[in-house]
């Protein structure tokens, strides 16, 4: 009897065992495949330099009609008003950080958004669909290669900008603001596949993108404080990760004063994060299978 319970207890065992390792290696294979994706895309790129450049230096344009316009205002580069509002003076600081942060937006409306119909021109996106990993893998390498590219183009405006403009931060933030930027990040990117999975069916991707990197362009604090947006704006505001992510890292790195304690930002977009991660993933895959059903993929 023992004998008999002892073998059974093995072979739970052992089954757990092929069963881990069976998970363990199709993450690394989902890894594998989502680095391929990402390698991919840097060769791409890079094989096409002067647009490759171009791009390190289209930050400083849009930014800098922001700094010259608040100057040509405010006659210097600080404003009472602003402090009284948001604890901040300097108009240089609070509109780059704002900025620097929103730029991850294009990464999960354009970038991600844009991947599929990018291999549509290619002509490559049904050879990629037949892989042997589930769809949404392809997209998360697209997400992986667009955070390392706009974060080393965010870097470089950084160390610029803070050079030629002397901006000072409050270095013990830096850990707490990485945190918050992480979680943003990680919540657009369910904006992202979603963007994508659309693209699928819709085709015309960039009509998405472009209104809601829009709306939440306007609605997020960027260049202005949400003091100074209608009221019902900035209750819309409250439901975008955005709003948390900006605001919190100019209170780490700037002392922005907040009207919602920190712990209620990080929960919040805690649990935005679980929202709209789930919303895009389903999405994508409704769209996945629409497009097999209609027989639209391979249509341009």
């Amino acid at each position: 009897m023992m004998k008999t319970e002892d073998t059974e207890m093995k072979g739970t065992e052992d089954t757990e065992m092929r069963d881990t390792e069976t998970l363990k290696g199709k993450i690394l294979h989902y890894l594998r495949a989502i680095n391929a994706e990402n390698i991919k895309e840097w060769k791409i790129e890079l094989r096409y330099k002067p647009d490759f450049i171009r791009q390190f230096f289209e930050p400083f344009v849009y930014l800098l009609p922001y700094f010259l316009y608040g100057f040509a205002l405010l006659g210097s580069r600080n404003s009472e008003h602003l402090k009284n509002l948001t604890g901040i003076s300097d108009i240089f600081a609070f509109v780059f950080v704002g900025y620097l942060i929103m730029g991850f937006l294009n990464t999960a409306c354009w970038a991600m958004g844009a991947s599929l119909r990018k291999e549509q021109w290619y002509g490559t996106l049904e050879t990629i669909f037949v892989a042997p990993v589930p769809r949404w893998v392809y997209v998360a390498g697209m997400a992986l290669h667009s955070t390392l590219h706009q974060g080393l183009i965010m870097l470089i405006e950084a160390v610029v900008v803070v050079f030629i403009f002397k901006i000072f931060f409050n270095a013990g933030g830096m850990l707490f603001s990485l945190l918050l930027l992480l979680l943003m990040i990680s919540t657009l990117y369910g904006l992202g596949i979603l963007v994508a999975g659309l693209t699928i069916g819709l085709k015309q991707w960039w009509v998405i993108s472009e209104a809601v990197s829009t709306l939440i362009t306007i609605i997020t604090p960027i260049a202005y404080p949400l003091a100074i947006l209608p009221l019902f704006l900035q209750k819309i505001a409250l439901f975008l990760p955005t709003t948390y992510g900006v605001m919190g890292i100019r209170h780490f790195l700037l002392g922005e004063h907040l009207t919602l304690n920190l712990q209620t930002i990080f929960i919040r977009i805690s649990i935005m994060l679980i929202i709209w991660i789930c919303c895009g993933l389903g999405i994508f895959l409704i769209m996945d299978r629409y497009g097999r059903k209609k027989g639209v993929l391979s249509l341009y």
